[in-house]
This record gives C-alpha cells, sequence and structure tokens, in this order.
C-alpha cells in the first residue's frame, strides 16, 4: 500500500512533498482548462474564470479529504498552495490561444489604435467610426 493510495491518511511527517503535488495538480488542471477555454472560443470570461478558480482550488481538496484522508491541519498551506500560479497560467493559455485564433480582431484593434494615436498627435478629436466593425461606433 503507497502513501497516496486510498485512505492512506498522508501528514507533513509521512508525506511531506504533498504541497509540492498539489501545486503541479493545479498547474496541470490550469493548464488543460485554458487550453479547453480558448479553443472552445468562451469569451463570457467571468464564468470561464470562476469555473476554472473553482476547478483549480477545489479538486485537489476533493481528493486531500476524500480519497487520501489527509491530515491537511498538519501542513502550513496545503489546501490553497499554487491557486495563484495555477490560475495565472490558466488565464495566460486561454487568452494565448483565443487571441491566436482571433487574428482579424486582433490587427482590426491595432489599426483602431494606430488610427487614434495618429489622430491624438494631430490633434484630430472626432471619433473613429470607419475602423470599426460595420462603420458602427462602439459603446466603449
Amino acid at each position: 500500500m503507497g502513501r497516496y493510495s486510498f485512505r492512506s491518511r498522508p501528514d507533513a511527517t509521512t508525506a511531506p512533498e504533498l504541497p509540492t503535488i498539489a501545486t503541479w495538480i493545479r498547474l496541470a488542471l490550469g493548464a488543460m482548462f485554458g487550453v479547453s477555454l480558448g479553443l472552445r472560443n468562451d469569451t463570457r470570461g467571468l464564468i470561464g474564470a470562476m469555473y476554472g478558480l473553482n476547478l483549480i482550488a477545489f479538486m485537489p481538496m476533493f481528493w486531500f479529504n476524500t480519497y487520501l484522508d489527509a491530515k491537511v491541519d498538519t501542513y502550513k498551506s496545503l489546501n490553497f498552495v499554487g491557486v495563484p500560479n495555477a490560475f495565472a497560467l490558466m488565464l495566460l493559455i486561454w487568452i494565448a490561444i483565443f487571441t491566436l485564433r482571433h487574428e482579424e480582431a486582433e490587427a482590426l484593434l491595432a489599426k483602431i489604435i494606430s488610427d487614434a494615436s495618429t489622430d491624438a498627435d494631430a490633434g484630430v478629436t472626432e471619433p473613429i467610426v470607419e475602423a470599426t466593425p460595420g462603420g458602427v461606433e462602439s459603446e466603449f
């Protein structure tokens, strides 16, 4: 029977590397969920981020508490170790894939920013309507 088998009840003395394992599990979950969000073209922002944060934070806790029956209180910070890093990795991957899949929107945004910068340098104060899709003025 191994240290991480069902109901093995690890603690800080029998399994001191469990926080490191939890961090790597969270990083893997964050990376996989970031790829999933990017490939699904998920644009609901806050909802996707909250689902990802819940997955990253609570799935490993479920593994500690139900499968391993770990003595979590013997560790300094086992419950949330690696959560910010995994969340940042998830967001980075999501944004990178989403941006790569929407090159035309990125090019349009770059053109709008460039035109606005050029117009600001020239002192023009009119809104840039012709650069937006369909000639419709954006609410932003």
